[in-house]
């Protein structure tokens, strides 16, 4: 991972930020500057998930500061919108509600400040299978305001994995599509079955992008006026590696409303829902005039 990118518009050593799924590689070390560590479970707890994953060194995991699990980021946080930064890397395409997610980061950003991502290229990963991810399928998580990936989720993740590391593929003997599929379509329906009937956390990648279809994606959330981002920097995807570089700016609230949606948020029991049901939010122009640019010159990516 290229860090000069992810960073490129922070100024980590005089900067209060948030790094969300850092466990064992952080972007942001403790002694680089003021970071807190934001994950889904507390670190005792990721170290029983991975305690069977040999490719996890549990003692390397960060001291996570703040769990976000059922509440949102701003209440996970101690109700503050503090923060000068928020870096994600390889984390996005594993939320379950990509423009909540999105636009609870938002929430505890000041004005102008960053929210920085690493984001896998489909093309170039073992999703290279599957279809970018549709605007329907966000607005259908945004609007249940899922918090674990579905089975819906699962299931696609799971189907289209393949391998694309085998040795066959890179020298070009077969395609991709040649490889079978991680489990049979009987197995995961049962898997899919045991998430849905338990309650069961089972990560996935939820999303599935292209640089392009990622600025569409945040150029149709514009349109809905959900998030108040613009791009600021965008790194697509670098010859010969599987990943690109995206950072967002914290727009302004207009007049009055965010500092009410923000007191409505930490005493309201539904949060989220009463952050969302009272705002006017949206991306500003540039975001708009970004894709078309992309669109132009990019072609087909």
């Amino acid at each position: 991972m290229d860090r000069t990118k992810i960073l490129a518009l922070i100024d980590v050593a005089n900067a209060r930020g948030l790094e969300i799924g850092a466990q064992t590689r952080p972007v942001v070390t403790r002694d680089m500057g003021a970071v807190e560590y934001v994950d889904r479970a507390t670190t005792d707890e990721l170290r029983q998930w991975y305690a069977n994953d040999p490719a996890i060194d549990r003692s390397a995991l960060v001291e996570v500061d703040h769990v976000w699990g059922k509440q949102t980021l701003l209440g996970c946080v101690g109700g503050e919108r503090a923060f000068d930064y928020v870096i994600a890397s390889h984390v996005l395409e594993h939320v379950p509600d990509l423009l909540g997610w999105l636009d609870e980061i938002a929430v505890v950003l000041v004005d102008g400040g960053i929210a920085s991502f690493v984001v896998p290229d489909k093309r170039f990963t073992f999703d290279i299978l599957r279809r970018t991810s549709s605007s329907s399928e966000l607005v259908d998580a945004y609007l249940r305001r899922l918090r674990r990936p579905e089975p819906r989720q699962i299931f696609d993740h799971f189907h289209h994995h393949r391998d694309i590391g085998n040795e066959a593929v890179r020298k070009g003997e077969i395609q991709p599509s040649d490889l079978p599929p991680m489990h049979t379509p009987k197995r995961l329906l049962d898997i899919c079955r045991h998430v849905l009937t338990t309650g069961e956390y089972l990560d996935a990648h939820c999303w599935v992008f292209t640089p392009r279809s990622f600025v569409e994606a945040l150029d149709f959330a514009n349109g809905l006026g959900l998030l108040p981002f613009e791009i600021a920097a965008l790194y697509p995807t670098p010859a010969n590696t599987d990943e690109f570089f995206v950072s967002l700016r914290r727009l302004p609230a207009e007049g009055d409303e965010l500092g009410a949606a923000l007191e409505r948020a930490l005493v309201a029991e539904r949060q989220l829902e009463a952050l969302h049901g009272s705002t006017s939010w949206r991306i500003t122009a540039p975001l708009r005039r970004l894709a078309s640019a992309w669109r132009e010159r990019r072609g087909g990516g």
